[in-house]
C-alpha cells in the first residue's frame, strides 16, 4: 500500500535508498578511455554522484550532468560544473543547440522507459562533430543464457539483470541508434569470461554451427557490456 500512495519524489528517494551502497559513486573506465582530449564540453546523462564526470573534468573539459536522484545530484554538484536534477525524459533542457562535443550515457539508456525518445531529444544539443558515448549491458552474455536454459531468469539489484532495466543485444543497440538518426562508429566489447560456463558455451557454439545460426554466439556471449560511440548521421558524411 505504501507504494500505491507515494508521489513521484518519494518514489525516486525510495529507489535511491534501496540501491546497494556504492551504486552511484563509481566511474566506468571503459567509457573514460574513449573521452577525447579535444572535447571542450560534455553532458553526462545519469551522472550519479559525478565520479565519471570528475575524471572527464580533470582533462580540462567542462562537464554538465543530469541526475534523477536528488541525493546523487547534490553530490555531483560538488564535482561538476553544472547539474540538473530530474528525469531526462521530461526535463526542459536549458542548453544551447550544438553546445556539446559529447553526450554520455553511462549505463543509463537501459533504465529509461523510452531510450529512443531520449536519444532523439538530445541530438540537437550535439555540435557538428559531436558524438554519443554510451555503455549498455548485453542480454546474450553466457551468464544470462546458462541460467535461462535451466529455467531461471531472476532479477537482481544490479549487474545484467538489474530489476529496473530494459534488455539489449548488440543488434538491438545498433538498430536503436540508427533508427534515432545516428551512425554507430565504434563498438567495444567489454568481455567477462566465466570458466564455469566455458563447456556449455563450447557446446552451444557447436549447436549453432550445426544449425547454421552464424557466429553470433561465439562472438558475443562473452561480451558483458558494450561501449558504443555514435554520431548524428549528417555529421558522419
Amino acid at each position: 500500500m505504501r507504494r500505491a500512495t507515494e508521489d513521484g519524489t518519494q518514489k525516486i528517494q525510495r529507489m535511491y535508498a534501496e540501491n546497494p551502497d556504492g551504486y552511484y559513486g563509481g566511474a566506468n573506465l571503459h567509457l573514460y578511455k574513449h573521452v577525447r582530449d579535444e572535447w571542450r564540453e560534455v553532458l553526462d546523462v545519469g551522472c550519479s554522484e559525478g565520479g565519471l564526470g570528475a575524471l572527464i573534468r580533470g582533462k580540462g573539459i567542462r562537464v554538465s550532468g543530469i541526475e534523477a536522484y536528488p541525493d546523487a545530484a547534490n553530490a555531483a554538484r560538488k564535482k561538476l560544473d553544472h547539474v540538473l536534477s530530474g528525469d531526462i525524459a521530461s526535463l526542459d533542457l536549458p542548453y544551447e543547440a550544438g553546445q556539446f562535443d559529447c553526450i554520455v550515457f553511462g549505463d543509463v539508456l537501459e533504465h529509461l522507459s523510452d531510450p529512443s525518445a531520449v536519444l532523439r531529444k538530445v541530438r540537437p544539443y550535439l555540435n557538428a562533430s559531436g558524438a554519443i558515448l554510451a555503455s549498455l549491458p548485453n542480454l546474450a552474455h553466457i551468464s544470462v543464457l546458462g541460467p535461462l536454459l535451466a529455467g531461471s531468469f531472476s532479477y537482481e539489484d544490479r549487474r545484467l539483470l538489474d530489476k529496473t532495466q530494459r534488455f539489449f543485444t548488440i543488434g538491438e543497440i545498433v538498430r536503436m541508434f540508427v533508427e534515432c538518426g545516428y551512425a554507430v562508429t565504434m563498438v567495444e566489447r567489454v568481455e567477462v569470461r566465466m570458466d564455469a560456463y566455458a563447456p556449455l558455451l563450447a557446446d552451444l557454439v557447436g549447436v549453432c554451427a550445426k544449425h547454421r545460426i552464424g557466429g553470433f554466439l561465439e562472438r558475443e556471449a562473452t561480451a558483458y557490456q558494450y561501449v558504443v560511440l555514435a554520431v548524428p548521421i549528417q555529421a558522419s558524411a
